[in-house]
Protein backbone atom coordinates (compact mmCIF):
# COMPACT_ATOMS: atom_id res chain seq x y z
CA UNK A 1 0.00 0.00 0.00
CA UNK A 2 3.08 2.35 0.67
CA UNK A 3 4.44 1.15 -2.56
CA UNK A 4 1.61 2.73 -4.33
CA UNK A 5 0.60 5.56 -2.56
CA UNK A 6 4.37 6.66 -3.01
CA UNK A 7 3.46 5.73 -6.91
CA UNK A 8 0.62 7.81 -7.09
CA UNK A 9 1.62 11.00 -5.06
CA UNK A 10 5.18 11.47 -7.34
CA UNK A 11 3.18 10.66 -10.63
CA UNK A 12 0.26 12.68 -10.10
CA UNK A 13 2.47 15.85 -10.79
CA UNK A 14 2.19 15.32 -14.33
CA UNK A 15 -1.85 16.61 -14.41
CA UNK A 16 -0.36 19.74 -13.73
CA UNK A 17 -2.34 22.00 -10.97
CA UNK A 18 -5.03 19.24 -10.72
CA UNK A 19 -2.76 16.94 -9.77
CA UNK A 20 -0.95 19.21 -6.97
CA UNK A 21 -1.42 22.85 -6.84
CA UNK A 22 2.76 23.01 -6.54
CA UNK A 23 5.79 20.64 -7.88
CA UNK A 24 6.98 18.83 -4.59
CA UNK A 25 10.63 17.06 -4.42
CA UNK A 26 9.07 13.65 -3.67
CA UNK A 27 11.45 10.57 -3.89
CA UNK A 28 12.15 7.13 -3.41
CA UNK A 29 14.13 7.97 0.23
CA UNK A 30 10.79 9.41 1.32
CA UNK A 31 9.04 5.71 0.99
CA UNK A 32 12.26 3.95 2.65
CA UNK A 33 12.24 6.45 5.38
CA UNK A 34 8.46 5.41 5.78
CA UNK A 35 9.25 1.93 5.64
CA UNK A 36 11.97 1.64 8.33
CA UNK A 37 8.72 3.95 10.61
CA UNK A 38 6.53 1.65 10.06
CA UNK A 39 8.70 -1.59 11.09
CA UNK A 40 9.22 0.44 14.34
CA UNK A 41 5.63 1.13 15.09
CA UNK A 42 4.73 -2.06 14.73
CA UNK A 43 7.57 -4.45 15.88
CA UNK A 44 6.49 -5.90 19.29
CA UNK A 45 3.42 -3.96 19.58
CA UNK A 46 -0.53 -5.54 19.85
CA UNK A 47 -1.87 -3.52 17.80
CA UNK A 48 -0.87 -1.29 14.88
CA UNK A 49 -1.05 2.53 15.84
CA UNK A 50 -3.15 3.33 12.29
CA UNK A 51 -3.52 7.42 13.46
CA UNK A 52 -0.15 7.90 14.04
CA UNK A 53 1.57 6.44 11.12
CA UNK A 54 -0.96 8.30 8.88
CA UNK A 55 -0.28 11.82 10.63
CA UNK A 56 4.12 10.78 10.62
CA UNK A 57 3.66 9.84 7.17
CA UNK A 58 1.26 12.77 5.96
CA UNK A 59 2.24 15.41 8.24
CA UNK A 60 5.85 14.95 8.70
CA UNK A 61 7.43 12.36 5.46
CA UNK A 62 5.72 13.39 2.80
CA UNK A 63 3.66 16.14 4.31
CA UNK A 64 7.69 17.98 4.91
CA UNK A 65 7.70 18.50 1.38
CA UNK A 66 4.12 20.08 1.25
CA UNK A 67 3.82 23.64 1.21
CA UNK A 68 0.41 24.21 0.34
CA UNK A 69 -2.64 23.31 2.77
CA UNK A 70 -4.80 22.02 -0.25
CA UNK A 71 -2.24 19.50 -0.86
CA UNK A 72 -1.81 18.54 2.43
CA UNK A 73 -5.55 18.00 2.76
CA UNK A 74 -5.29 15.47 -0.32
CA UNK A 75 -2.14 13.56 1.02
CA UNK A 76 -4.28 12.84 3.97
CA UNK A 77 -7.09 11.59 2.30
CA UNK A 78 -4.89 9.65 0.44
CA UNK A 79 -3.48 8.26 3.47
CA UNK A 80 -6.86 7.23 5.01
CA UNK A 81 -8.04 5.83 2.00
CA UNK A 82 -5.59 3.22 2.16
CA UNK A 83 -3.38 3.46 5.51
CA UNK A 84 -6.53 1.33 6.76
CA UNK A 85 -7.13 -1.77 8.83
CA UNK A 86 -8.65 -2.89 5.85
CA UNK A 87 -5.07 -2.96 4.21
CA UNK A 88 -4.45 -6.33 5.72
CA UNK A 89 -8.01 -8.17 4.30
CA UNK A 90 -6.98 -7.37 1.03
CA UNK A 91 -7.89 -3.60 0.34
CA UNK A 92 -8.43 -2.41 -3.62
CA UNK A 93 -5.91 0.05 -3.42
CA UNK A 94 -7.66 0.46 -7.67
CA UNK A 95 -10.39 -0.89 -9.17
CA UNK A 96 -9.73 -4.88 -9.57
CA UNK A 97 -6.24 -4.37 -7.40
CA UNK A 98 -6.24 -5.62 -4.09
CA UNK A 99 -3.22 -5.14 -1.85
CA UNK A 100 -1.74 -8.86 -2.36
CA UNK A 101 -0.61 -11.33 1.01
CA UNK A 102 2.65 -12.20 1.72
CA UNK A 103 4.66 -13.08 -1.15
CA UNK A 104 8.09 -13.35 -2.74
CA UNK A 105 9.84 -10.33 -4.77
CA UNK A 106 9.58 -12.52 -7.62
CA UNK A 107 5.89 -13.20 -6.92
CA UNK A 108 5.04 -9.25 -6.18
CA UNK A 109 7.09 -8.44 -9.58
CA UNK A 110 4.56 -11.14 -11.52
CA UNK A 111 1.41 -10.18 -9.27
CA UNK A 112 1.91 -6.69 -10.24
CA UNK A 113 2.74 -7.28 -14.00
CA UNK A 114 -0.31 -9.24 -14.78
CA UNK A 115 -3.27 -7.73 -12.05
CA UNK A 116 -2.08 -4.34 -11.93
CA UNK A 117 -4.71 -2.14 -14.56
CA UNK A 118 -2.64 0.00 -17.36
CA UNK A 119 -2.25 3.52 -16.13
CA UNK A 120 -4.78 6.08 -16.08
CA UNK A 121 -5.76 9.07 -14.86
CA UNK A 122 -8.03 6.74 -12.52
CA UNK A 123 -5.54 4.89 -10.80
CA UNK A 124 -4.91 8.82 -9.30
CA UNK A 125 -8.65 8.89 -8.45
CA UNK A 126 -8.95 11.76 -11.23
CA UNK A 127 -11.53 11.71 -13.82
CA UNK A 128 -10.12 10.46 -17.01
CA UNK A 129 -11.00 13.77 -18.75
CA UNK A 130 -7.53 14.47 -16.26
CA UNK A 131 -5.94 13.12 -19.12
CA UNK A 132 -7.05 15.40 -22.22
CA UNK A 133 -6.26 17.94 -20.31
CA UNK A 134 -3.07 16.63 -19.89
CA UNK A 135 -2.34 15.98 -23.60
CA UNK A 136 -3.67 19.23 -24.13
CA UNK A 137 -1.27 21.28 -22.00
CA UNK A 138 2.15 18.93 -23.49
CA UNK A 139 0.39 20.25 -26.99
CA UNK A 140 -0.15 23.55 -25.59
CA UNK A 141 3.73 23.68 -24.56
CA UNK A 142 5.21 22.58 -27.51
CA UNK A 143 3.57 24.88 -30.01
CA UNK A 144 5.03 27.81 -27.70
CA UNK A 145 8.04 26.25 -28.34
CA UNK A 146 7.52 26.17 -32.10
CA UNK A 147 6.21 29.72 -32.35
CA UNK A 148 9.24 31.21 -29.84
CA UNK A 149 11.63 29.90 -32.37
CA UNK A 150 10.00 31.31 -35.11
CA UNK A 151 12.09 33.69 -37.31
CA UNK A 152 11.31 37.75 -36.68
CA UNK A 153 12.98 39.05 -39.86
CA UNK A 154 10.70 39.91 -43.13
CA UNK A 155 12.25 37.64 -45.45
CA UNK A 156 11.98 34.49 -42.77
CA UNK A 157 8.69 35.12 -41.87
CA UNK A 158 7.30 35.34 -45.62
CA UNK A 159 9.26 32.23 -46.45
CA UNK A 160 8.26 30.28 -43.24
CA UNK A 161 4.43 31.30 -43.63
CA UNK A 162 4.83 33.08 -40.39
CA UNK A 163 2.63 36.47 -38.93
CA UNK A 164 1.14 38.05 -42.50
CA UNK A 165 0.46 37.73 -45.60
CA UNK A 166 2.91 35.63 -47.88
CA UNK A 167 3.49 38.16 -50.64
CA UNK A 168 6.18 38.48 -53.16
CA UNK A 169 9.69 39.65 -51.43
CA UNK A 170 10.86 40.79 -54.63
CA UNK A 171 7.89 43.17 -55.24
CA UNK A 172 8.61 44.71 -51.79
CA UNK A 173 5.01 43.32 -50.67
CA UNK A 174 6.23 41.20 -47.33
CA UNK A 175 4.21 42.31 -44.15
CA UNK A 176 6.72 42.81 -42.00
CA UNK A 177 6.60 42.50 -38.57
CA UNK A 178 6.83 46.38 -38.18
CA UNK A 179 3.46 45.49 -39.28
CA UNK A 180 1.61 42.87 -38.08
CA UNK A 181 2.74 44.91 -34.90
CA UNK A 182 1.10 48.26 -35.86
CA UNK A 183 -1.84 46.77 -36.67
CA UNK A 184 -2.11 44.82 -33.36
CA UNK A 185 -1.14 48.52 -31.83
CA UNK A 186 -4.03 50.35 -33.45
CA UNK A 187 -6.30 47.91 -33.27
CA UNK A 188 -6.17 47.73 -29.53
CA UNK A 189 -5.77 51.61 -29.35
CA UNK A 190 -8.82 52.29 -31.07
CA UNK A 191 -11.31 49.97 -28.54
CA UNK A 192 -9.07 50.77 -25.24
CA UNK A 193 -11.98 52.61 -23.55
CA UNK A 194 -11.82 56.43 -21.92
CA UNK A 195 -10.30 56.23 -18.05
CA UNK A 196 -13.04 56.38 -15.21
CA UNK A 197 -13.74 59.40 -13.41
CA UNK A 198 -13.05 58.47 -10.30
CA UNK A 199 -13.13 62.28 -8.40
CA UNK A 200 -16.63 62.12 -9.87
CA UNK A 201 -17.70 58.83 -8.23
CA UNK A 202 -16.07 59.55 -5.19
CA UNK A 203 -18.13 62.77 -4.62
CA UNK A 204 -21.93 60.66 -5.90
CA UNK A 205 -20.98 58.13 -2.91
CA UNK A 206 -21.77 58.19 0.63
CA UNK A 207 -19.54 59.22 3.09
CA UNK A 208 -20.67 56.05 4.70
CA UNK A 209 -19.96 53.80 2.60
CA UNK A 210 -21.27 50.34 2.18
CA UNK A 211 -18.93 47.66 1.92
CA UNK A 212 -19.27 46.48 -1.74
CA UNK A 213 -18.97 50.28 -2.76
CA UNK A 214 -15.86 50.20 -1.47
CA UNK A 215 -14.97 46.73 -3.71
CA UNK A 216 -16.01 48.51 -6.64
CA UNK A 217 -14.73 51.49 -6.24
CA UNK A 218 -11.52 50.01 -5.93
CA UNK A 219 -12.18 47.46 -9.04
CA UNK A 220 -12.09 50.97 -10.73
CA UNK A 221 -8.77 52.08 -9.88
CA UNK A 222 -7.11 49.62 -10.45
CA UNK A 223 -9.00 49.57 -14.09
CA UNK A 224 -7.57 53.21 -14.68
CA UNK A 225 -4.16 52.09 -13.81
CA UNK A 226 -4.06 48.95 -15.96
CA UNK A 227 -5.72 51.24 -19.13
CA UNK A 228 -3.26 54.08 -18.06
CA UNK A 229 -0.79 51.75 -18.39
CA UNK A 230 -1.97 49.82 -21.65
CA UNK A 231 -2.34 53.29 -23.09
CA UNK A 232 1.25 54.68 -22.42
CA UNK A 233 3.08 51.90 -23.68
CA UNK A 234 1.17 51.21 -26.62
CA UNK A 235 1.72 55.08 -27.22
CA UNK A 236 5.37 54.46 -26.74
CA UNK A 237 5.33 51.63 -28.46
CA UNK A 238 4.07 53.46 -32.12
CA UNK A 239 7.02 56.07 -31.55
CA UNK A 240 9.39 53.58 -31.44
CA UNK A 241 8.31 52.00 -34.31
CA UNK A 242 8.00 54.94 -36.10
CA UNK A 243 11.94 55.83 -35.35
CA UNK A 244 11.07 58.65 -32.67
CA UNK A 245 11.60 56.92 -29.92
CA UNK A 246 14.36 54.84 -29.00
CA UNK A 247 13.72 51.06 -28.64
CA UNK A 248 14.19 50.03 -24.82
CA UNK A 249 14.37 46.57 -23.39
CA UNK A 250 10.67 46.57 -22.22
CA UNK A 251 9.30 47.73 -25.57
CA UNK A 252 11.15 44.99 -27.57
CA UNK A 253 9.78 42.30 -25.30
CA UNK A 254 6.03 43.62 -25.90
CA UNK A 255 7.44 43.68 -29.81
CA UNK A 256 8.08 40.00 -29.27
CA UNK A 257 4.81 39.29 -26.88
CA UNK A 258 2.78 40.86 -29.48
CA UNK A 259 3.70 39.29 -32.64
CA UNK A 260 3.11 35.91 -30.74
CA UNK A 261 -0.15 37.09 -29.20
CA UNK A 262 0.83 37.24 -25.64
CA UNK A 263 0.22 39.65 -22.86
CA UNK A 264 3.16 41.67 -22.57
CA UNK A 265 4.69 40.88 -19.47
CA UNK A 266 4.80 45.22 -18.96
CA UNK A 267 0.85 45.29 -18.69
CA UNK A 268 0.52 41.79 -16.46
CA UNK A 269 2.45 43.72 -13.70
CA UNK A 270 -0.86 45.51 -13.54
CA UNK A 271 -3.26 42.83 -14.44
CA UNK A 272 -5.72 40.66 -13.31
CA UNK A 273 -4.25 36.89 -13.27
CA UNK A 274 -5.13 35.46 -15.98
CA UNK A 275 -3.29 32.94 -18.70
CA UNK A 276 -5.40 34.39 -21.66
CA UNK A 277 -3.84 35.06 -24.73
CA UNK A 278 -3.98 38.37 -26.11
CA UNK A 279 -7.07 38.90 -27.44
CA UNK A 280 -9.34 36.75 -24.86
CA UNK A 281 -7.11 38.72 -22.30
CA UNK A 282 -7.99 42.27 -23.57
CA UNK A 283 -11.60 40.63 -24.56
CA UNK A 284 -11.96 39.60 -20.49
CA UNK A 285 -10.68 43.47 -19.87
CA UNK A 286 -13.72 44.98 -21.72
CA UNK A 287 -16.30 42.67 -19.80
CA UNK A 288 -14.18 43.83 -16.29
CA UNK A 289 -14.82 47.37 -17.40
CA UNK A 290 -18.52 47.00 -18.60
CA UNK A 291 -19.59 45.52 -15.63
CA UNK A 292 -17.85 48.19 -13.30
CA UNK A 293 -19.37 50.78 -15.56
CA UNK A 294 -22.66 49.58 -15.11
CA UNK A 295 -22.00 49.99 -11.32
CA UNK A 296 -21.21 53.84 -11.53
CA UNK A 297 -24.79 54.57 -13.10
CA UNK A 298 -26.41 53.98 -9.96
CA UNK A 299 -23.27 52.91 -7.65
CA UNK A 300 -25.87 49.86 -5.88
CA UNK A 301 -25.16 46.24 -6.80
CA UNK A 302 -25.97 44.73 -10.02
CA UNK A 303 -28.90 42.20 -10.25
CA UNK A 304 -25.89 39.38 -11.03
CA UNK A 305 -22.35 39.89 -9.96
CA UNK A 306 -20.16 38.19 -11.96
CA UNK A 307 -17.32 37.47 -9.39
CA UNK A 308 -14.73 35.96 -12.08
CA UNK A 309 -14.56 40.06 -13.17
CA UNK A 310 -12.76 41.31 -10.52
CA UNK A 311 -9.24 41.73 -9.73
CA UNK A 312 -9.71 40.61 -5.77
CA UNK A 313 -12.53 38.59 -5.92
CA UNK A 314 -12.32 37.62 -2.27
CA UNK A 315 -12.81 41.35 -1.40
CA UNK A 316 -16.30 41.18 -2.46
CA UNK A 317 -16.66 37.87 -0.52
CA UNK A 318 -15.36 40.10 2.39
CA UNK A 319 -17.66 42.88 2.20
CA UNK A 320 -20.55 40.41 1.87
CA UNK A 321 -19.63 38.96 5.25
CA UNK A 322 -19.04 43.10 6.72
CA UNK A 323 -22.58 43.92 5.64
CA UNK A 324 -24.31 40.99 7.64
CA UNK A 325 -22.17 41.29 10.59
CA UNK A 326 -22.82 45.34 10.73
CA UNK A 327 -26.39 44.65 10.47
CA UNK A 328 -26.83 41.92 12.84
CA UNK A 329 -24.21 42.74 15.53
CA UNK A 330 -21.96 39.58 14.62
CA UNK A 331 -18.69 39.44 14.93
CA UNK A 332 -16.43 39.23 11.87
CA UNK A 333 -14.03 36.83 12.84
CA UNK A 334 -17.14 34.32 13.78
CA UNK A 335 -18.67 34.84 10.14
CA UNK A 336 -17.98 32.39 6.92
CA UNK A 337 -19.78 31.81 3.85
CA UNK A 338 -22.84 29.95 2.60
CA UNK A 339 -22.82 28.95 -1.12
CA UNK A 340 -26.44 28.09 -2.54
CA UNK A 341 -26.42 26.83 -5.70
CA UNK A 342 -29.63 27.87 -7.51
CA UNK A 343 -31.13 26.49 -11.13
CA UNK A 344 -31.37 29.61 -12.83
CA UNK A 345 -28.52 31.35 -15.76
CA UNK A 346 -27.80 35.02 -14.98
CA UNK A 347 -30.85 36.32 -17.55
CA UNK A 348 -33.37 34.96 -15.43
CA UNK A 349 -32.59 37.02 -12.37
CA UNK A 350 -34.75 40.45 -12.01
CA UNK A 351 -33.85 41.72 -9.08
CA UNK A 352 -30.38 42.00 -6.80
CA UNK A 353 -30.53 39.37 -3.81
CA UNK A 354 -32.09 40.89 -0.33
CA UNK A 355 -29.72 38.91 1.44
CA UNK A 356 -26.42 38.27 0.19
CA UNK A 357 -25.19 38.59 -3.36
CA UNK A 358 -26.90 36.52 -6.86
CA UNK A 359 -23.33 35.96 -8.03
CA UNK A 360 -21.88 34.40 -11.37
CA UNK A 361 -18.57 32.80 -13.17
CA UNK A 362 -17.33 29.81 -11.71
CA UNK A 363 -16.61 26.90 -13.24
CA UNK A 364 -15.59 23.27 -12.10
CA UNK A 365 -12.60 21.38 -12.65
CA UNK A 366 -12.69 17.87 -11.82
CA UNK A 367 -15.95 17.25 -11.17
CA UNK A 368 -19.92 19.31 -12.04
CA UNK A 369 -22.87 20.21 -10.82
CA UNK A 370 -26.04 18.13 -11.05
CA UNK A 371 -28.93 20.63 -11.02
CA UNK A 372 -31.62 17.39 -10.77
CA UNK A 373 -29.38 16.33 -7.71
CA UNK A 374 -28.51 19.51 -6.33
CA UNK A 375 -24.98 18.36 -5.84
CA UNK A 376 -21.75 18.07 -6.98
CA UNK A 377 -21.49 14.50 -9.47
CA UNK A 378 -19.15 12.73 -11.89
CA UNK A 379 -18.30 15.11 -15.18
CA UNK A 380 -19.29 13.33 -17.82
CA UNK A 381 -16.63 13.00 -20.75
CA UNK A 382 -14.70 15.26 -22.38
CA UNK A 383 -16.71 18.18 -20.52
CA UNK A 384 -13.51 19.59 -18.87
CA UNK A 385 -15.14 22.74 -17.88
CA UNK A 386 -18.53 23.02 -17.18
CA UNK A 387 -19.64 26.39 -15.55
CA UNK A 388 -21.94 26.79 -12.44
CA UNK A 389 -25.12 28.49 -12.83
CA UNK A 390 -25.73 31.28 -10.59
CA UNK A 391 -24.86 30.75 -6.77
CA UNK A 392 -26.48 32.69 -4.05
CA UNK A 393 -23.59 33.61 -1.61
CA UNK A 394 -24.85 34.74 2.15
CA UNK A 395 -22.83 35.11 5.15
CA UNK A 396 -23.86 33.40 8.42
CA UNK A 397 -22.41 33.59 11.56
CA UNK A 398 -20.45 29.77 12.00
CA UNK A 399 -22.35 28.34 15.05
CA UNK A 400 -25.31 28.37 12.38
CA UNK A 401 -23.86 26.89 9.42
CA UNK A 402 -24.23 23.06 9.13
CA UNK A 403 -21.50 21.55 7.27
CA UNK A 404 -22.75 17.72 6.81
CA UNK A 405 -22.67 16.31 3.63
CA UNK A 406 -20.76 19.20 1.84
CA UNK A 407 -16.91 19.23 -0.14
CA UNK A 408 -15.20 22.49 0.85
CA UNK A 409 -14.50 23.28 -3.00
CA UNK A 410 -11.14 25.56 -3.06
CA UNK A 411 -11.80 28.40 -5.37
CA UNK A 412 -8.95 29.59 -7.52
CA UNK A 413 -8.94 32.67 -10.32
CA UNK A 414 -7.18 30.75 -12.97
CA UNK A 415 -5.96 27.45 -13.93
CA UNK A 416 -2.68 27.31 -12.26
CA UNK A 417 -4.46 27.05 -8.74
CA UNK A 418 -2.10 27.30 -5.87
CA UNK A 419 -1.10 30.68 -5.67
CA UNK A 420 -4.27 32.21 -6.69
CA UNK A 421 -6.17 30.57 -4.66
CA UNK A 422 -9.28 32.48 -3.41
CA UNK A 423 -11.65 30.64 -0.66
CA UNK A 424 -13.36 27.42 0.16
CA UNK A 425 -17.28 27.34 -0.66
CA UNK A 426 -18.93 24.26 0.90
CA UNK A 427 -21.00 22.67 -1.58
CA UNK A 428 -23.04 19.43 -1.47
CA UNK A 429 -22.50 15.65 -2.04
CA UNK A 430 -23.82 12.57 -1.92
CA UNK A 431 -20.37 10.91 -1.81
CA UNK A 432 -17.91 11.41 0.88
CA UNK A 433 -16.19 14.49 0.47
CA UNK A 434 -12.40 12.67 0.05
CA UNK A 435 -13.59 11.31 -3.26
CA UNK A 436 -13.03 15.25 -4.39
CA UNK A 437 -10.06 16.23 -2.87
CA UNK A 438 -8.54 12.87 -4.44
CA UNK A 439 -10.28 13.70 -7.31
CA UNK A 440 -8.89 17.59 -7.41
CA UNK A 441 -12.40 19.06 -7.82
CA UNK A 442 -12.03 22.66 -7.80
CA UNK A 443 -14.04 26.28 -9.06
CA UNK A 444 -12.31 28.35 -11.68
CA UNK A 445 -13.04 31.67 -12.32
CA UNK A 446 -10.81 32.52 -15.27
CA UNK A 447 -10.47 30.05 -17.57
CA UNK A 448 -8.51 29.82 -20.62
CA UNK A 449 -10.19 27.87 -23.32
Amino acid sequence: AMCFFHAVVVERKKFGPQGWNRVYPFNIGDLTTCIDVLGNYIEDRPRIPWEDLRYVFGEIMYGGHITDDRDRILCMAYLNQWIVPDVIDGLELATGFPVPGPLSYAEYDQYIEEICPPESPILYGLHPNAEINYRTVQAQIMLAAIADLQPKNANALAAAGGPGKRKSIAAGEVETPNDVVRAIVDDLTEKLPEDYNLVDISERLDEDRAPTQHVFYQECERINILLDTVRRSLSQLTLALKGELSMSEDLQLMFNELILSRVPSLWMRDSFASIRPLALWFESLLQRYTQCNDWTAELTNPKVIHLNLFFNPMSLLTALMQQTSIAYNYDLDQMGLLADVTKRAPDQIDVPARDGAFVYGFVMEGARWDTHGNCIDESRSKELYPKLPVVTIRALPLSKLDRRDQYECPVYKTQTRGPTYVTGLFLRTKAPARKWVIAGVGLILDVSE
